[in-house]
């Protein structure tokens, strides 16, 4: 609150004098001047002649002003403030001078403007431009005032003239926060765009189909590019509760040969792994055990992640990722990420050779994805960004102007950064979308049937399956309700999907115009997603009679 405080009549101007009043005024008493004739004069050089202002006058020009202005005694206490003041503070006149007014001040803000108070009194100080400080007001909120004063030490009184800058102050903290935003998604959208290149990388010999060496060694190249605290390792777990290492980086091949067999067991990430079928954590080596274990702390790592590599239902390995420094917590999603493709490419080697033809087609429906995933982020994320910066450009200029529509160019910029950065971590999850990896099948289909511009009779029947199934089948469902979509003409649609005999059976049928084409690259992709599984598609969409797209697809086990 500010405390110097006052009503600055003096005129900076070359050749303006005033005569300035003898007297201090004491508490709750109206402005007194004396000068040689009743009333103040202020001469303004020899043209225009002296203006005289009467007492009344100068009350006027101090109580309507839209500034707050204040006198100060060098006692502490408010001599005079104007209705600005006591509006923006909230107190009435009688208790703004009867109290100190560093009871006013917000107490963060006290030690500085009490030795700041006492510079000005003590004559170290007679004029402060621009110190702005907290006052606590009426109802018990804080703003912020800024002020410009001058010391009167003959008459024992400190003249302010201030201003709340509260709103300036808030506007400038959100710009602030907005620019983080902005630069937080630019740093995601970069990791992303990283990370997508390393899969892409990988992918691109997942589907060449090349030898399981070469790929091994890859992936363990790839993640450390992605992970650049840290080293991979690939092992695959043998009969015996032993595991050999198959792939590893340079940084730890002297300890840890390729070929190496190591025996399970212990407190260590490949043994819970092993134990649990899923991803582990280890945050500290200090109580690790096990061959494994005592073998990491010896190397000096702190923390380390490992993903399962599941093969068609089957524990085959782990991709381990040990680090000298504490990984991040979304670690073992990024993780799997790599660890899904390396266990896709085991499960091709062993599939049987009559998909090759297949495989061919599958590449260029990847490419295409690929294609489609760099458009979202070119039309959505990056799109969003873009409007955040001009936006916040846009505000910037608004706060230096003092325009009034500043909260609501940074509400809109805020929104777009939050958008682009929900945008971006649904674009972390890869091409699957979230609600399919986080709630199954039946979750998926909701999410598809929510964007049809026609209504969808759903019935999923089945609870959490292996993720190459779910993810078959939500393409099948996905596809058949984009060709409803954009198609069939139909007024309605359904979709099914239950287990029957061991096979996941799903259905998809409208009441659309028919003449579907099963040779339609969209649905000859599904067939080819369905014979990497041992599944089928069939196809039936007689003329004006609707249209059903049905897939089969075994489950393991």
């Amino acid at each position: 609150m500010a405390v110097f405080l006052g009503l600055a009549v003096a005129f900076p101007k070359r050749g303006v004098r005033a005569s300035y009043w003898r007297r201090a005024w004491p508490a709750g008493r109206g402005l007194e001047m004396s000068s040689r004739e009743e009333g103040a004069c202020i001469d303004v050089g020899s043209e225009p002649p002296s203006v005289p202002l009467s007492k009344s006058e100068l009350e006027e020009f101090f109580d309507l002003a839209l500034d707050l202005m204040v006198i100060v005694g060098f006692d502490g206490y408010f001599k005079r403030v104007n209705p600005a003041y006591e509006r923006t503070l909230g107190y009435p006149l009688r208790e703004l001078l009867s109290r100190p007014i560093l009871e006013f001040v917000h107490p963060e803000d006290l030690p500085s403007v009490r030795d700041l108070f006492g510079e000005l009194v003590g004559g170290d100080r007679t004029d402060v431009t621009g110190v702005e400080h907290r006052v606590i007001c009426g109802d018990g909120s804080a703003r912020w005032l800024q002020w410009n004063t001058r010391t009167m030490p003959e008459r024992g009184v400190i003249f302010g003239v201030g201003r709340d800058v509260t709103g300036r102050r808030r506007a400038d903290a959100e710009l602030r926060e907005a620019h983080r935003m902005v630069e937080a998604s630019r740093d995601e959208l970069a990791r992303l765009a990283e990370e997508q290149a390393a899969l892409r990388r990988v992918a691109t010999l997942v589907a060449r189909g090349v030898a399981a060496e070469e790929l091994f060694t890859a992936v363990v190249l790839e993640v450390g590019r992605v992970f650049p605290a840290a080293d991979a390792t690939l092992c695959r777990y043998e009969p015996g509760a032993t595991m050999t290492i198959v792939a590893i980086s340079k940084g730890l091949a002297d300890g840890f040969s390729v070929g190496s067999r190591w025996p399970l067991g212990g407190k260590n990430v490949s043994t819970m792994v092993f134990e649990t079928g899923r991803s582990a954590r280890i945050e500290n080596y200090v109580d690790a055990s096990g061959r494994l274990g005592v073998a990491m702390r010896e190397r000096g790592l702190v923390s380390s992640v490992g993903a399962p590599i599941v093969v068609e239902g089957r524990l085959w390995g782990v991709l381990v990722l040990p680090s000298t420094e504490t990984l991040p917590a979304d670690t073992e999603a990024r993780l799997a990420s790599f660890a899904e493709l390396v266990a896709t490419a085991i499960a091709n080697a062993e599939a049987q050779t009559e998909l090759a033809a297949s495989r061919a087609r599958i590449v260029a429906a990847t490419d295409e994805e690929r294609r489609r995933v760099t458009r979202d982020l070119h039309d959505g994320a990056q799109q969003r960004l873009v409007h955040t910066v001009v936006t916040l450009k846009l505000a910037q200029q608004a706060v230096q102007n003092r325009e009034q529509d500043v909260p609501a160019l940074l509400s809109e910029a805020l929104d777009n950064a939050q958008q682009a950065t929900a945008e971006l971590r649904e674009l972390a999850h890869g091409i699957l979308p979230g609600a399919l990896t986080r709630g199954g099948l039946r979750a998926g289909v909701d999410a598809l049937a929510s964007r049809m511009p026609v209504p969808i009779d759903i019935d999923v029947t089945v609870d959490r399956l292996p993720a190459a199934v779910e993810a078959t089948a939500y393409f099948v469902v996905a596809e058949a309700l984009t060709n409803v979509a954009k198609h069939a003409h139909a007024r309605r649609a359904e979709v099914t999907a239950r287990i029957e005999h061991g096979t996941l059976a799903v259905h998809v049928r409208d009441d659309g115009i028919g003449g579907a084409r099963p040779d339609g690259s969209g649905l000859l992709g599904l067939a080819d997603r369905l014979a990497a599984l041992d599944g089928q598609l069939r196809v039936e969409s007689p003329t004006d009679s609707g249209t059903l797209v049905a897939a089969a697809i075994p489950l393991p086990g």
